[in-house]
C-alpha cells in the first residue's frame, strides 16, 4: 500500500487499527509542522523538540482511541495544551524559587550567601530540566501542584507504582546533584 497518497483521514483510520506505516507517514508529514510551531510559542528548540516528540507519542499511544476529523487541527490543538502545561509548570518553578528565597531572608541580607542561595535556585531549575519529561512532570505535579500519588497516575494514565517510580528517580537524582548545596539548606533551615 502506498501510503504517501493517503489523505490524513484514511491515515488515521490505519493508525487506529494499529498501522506503524500509517503512524511513521503522518509522522514524516508532520513533525517539523509541530516542532516548528513549538518554536514559535516557547521560543527554545530544545523545549520545541521535546513537545514534538511527546505529541506523536502520545498519539500513537493512544493510537486506539482516536477519534479525529481534521488531523492537522488535532495536532495544533494538543500542541496548544503542551504549551500551556510548559508555561504553567514554569510558572510554578518561578513561584517555588520565590518561597525558597522567603524561607532564605537572611540570604537575601548578606551578599555572600545570596550568591549561593541564586546559585542553588538557578541549579534546581537546570536539575527539573535535566529530568525526564515524563518524571519531570510527575515531580511537578507532586510537588508543585500538590497532587496526590492516585491523582497523577489517573491524569497520566500510569499506575501508582510508576508515579512512585518516577518521584524516586526525581527525588534521587536531585538529593545526587545537591550535595554540595546542602550546607546552605540546612544554614537556612536552622537559622
Amino acid at each position: 500500500m502506498e501510503f504517501k497518497s493517503l489523505d490524513d483521514a484514511h491515515l488515521v483510520v490505519l493508525l487506529r487499527n494499529g498501522s506503524a506505516f500509517a503512524f511513521k507517514e503522518l509522522y514524516e508529514r508532520y513533525w517539523y509542522y509541530t516542532y516548528h510551531l513549538a518554536i514559535k510559542k516557547t521560543g527554545r528548540t530544545d523545549v520545541a523538540q521535546e513537545m514534538a516528540q511527546q505529541l506523536f507519542e502520545t498519539l500513537w499511544d493512544k493510537r486506539d482511541r482516536l477519534r479525529i476529523d481534521n488531523f492537522k487541527a488535532y495536532l495544533t490543538s494538543s500542541l496548544k495544551n503542551l504549551v500551556i502545561d510548559y508555561v504553567r509548570r514554569h510558572i510554578l518553578e518561578a513561584s517555588y524559587l520565590e518561597q525558597l528565597r522567603m524561607h532564605f531572608p537572611e540570604a537575601r541580607a548578606q551578599a555572600g550567601r545570596q550568591l549561593e542561595y541564586d546559585e542553588l535556585s538557578d541549579t534546581i531549575t537546570e536539575l527539573l530540566h535535566q529530568l525526564p519529561q515524563k518524571t519531570r512532570q510527575v515531580f511537578i505535579m507532586s510537588r508543585f501542584e500538590y497532587y496526590t500519588i492516585p491523582e497523577i497516575a489517573r491524569q497520566l494514565n500510569l499506575s501508582e507504582k510508576a508515579i512512585e517510580y518516577h518521584l524516586t528517580k526525581a527525588l534521587s537524582f536531585l538529593r545526587k546533584h545537591l550535595k554540595e548545596y546542602m550546607t546552605l539548606v540546612i544554614l537556612g533551615i536552622l537559622s
